[in-house]
């Protein structure tokens, strides 16, 4: 379906496989929650929070599924439309979480950080592909140059506010799905670019270059936070342990 109407941020197909990890480590998180809220584990931080998503999970899986169909049956706009609430989503639920402050050694929290984090970082990068196909599909840009100045643009905005997300978040795995996706767009420009004119490749290199060097500061980050909280962690928190 990419490949009917290329723009700059057309990715390798290879990149799409992310989607299978994304899945697996959905799945194990919601098996993990799933253990921690019944029998006779029973956790009650953890049923905490769990009552703090709510509906929204099965929301988010919704508007998800909705927005690859309507890719596949090209209604563009709608299924963009669709990827945002998808977004959005999985941003609230991030929230309700308070996944930032889930950085102690546990293994239930390290699971619902790497999920939630590659699952984030991949869908904004979804979003920018999915936002520039429209204007191929629709014909709204006619010159190669504005095209070039749209993907370019629309690539450094979510580039930048998956960066900033990963940060504030302390989500390594944002950055690093997201440089996953600019790897994968790299790949497409080096092997079959869709245009001649003007080549993307030195910025993708470069946003590329700083996604690896943000990913492995956050994760640096998330090492020293992890130290002190297995000692310190008081025990009446309400994150989930």
């Amino acid at each position: 379906m990419f490949s009917l109407y290329p723009t700059h941020l057309t990715p390798a197909d290879f990149t799409f496989k992310i989607w299978l990890m994304v899945g697996f480590s959905m799945m194990f998180v919601s098996w993990l929650m799933y253990r921690e809220t019944g029998g006779q584990q029973r956790n009650p931080r953890m049923i905490m929070k769990v009552k703090k998503i709510d509906y929204l999970l099965i929301l988010n899986q919704l508007f998800c599924g909705m927005s690859m169909v309507m890719k596949l049956n090209e209604y563009h706009i709608v299924s963009v439309f669709f990827s945002v609430l998808c977004l959005i989503t999985l941003l609230i639920i991030n929230q309700r979480l308070e996944i930032h402050k889930l950085t102690s050694n546990s293994f239930t929290k390290y699971f619902i950080r790497l999920s939630f984090g590659l699952y984030t970082g991949w869908l904004l990068c979804v979003f920018a592909f999915n936002f520039v196909t429209i204007f191929v599909k629709n014909g709204v840009i006619e010159s190669e140059l504005e095209q070039y100045i749209v993907d370019l643009g629309v690539i450094c905005l979510t580039f930048a506010f998956a960066m900033y997300y990963s940060v504030i978040k302390l989500l390594p795995t944002v950055s690093m799905s997201f440089s996953w996706g600019l790897f994968g767009i790299l790949y497409q420009n080096w092997q079959q670019p869709a245009y001649d004119n003007y080549p993307i490749l030195v910025p993708l290199i470069v946003l590329f270059a700083v996604g690896l060097l943000a990913s492995g500061y956050i994760f640096y980050r998330c090492n020293i936070k992890r130290v002190p909280g297995k000692v310190m962690e008081p025990r009446n928190s309400t994150s989930i342990p």
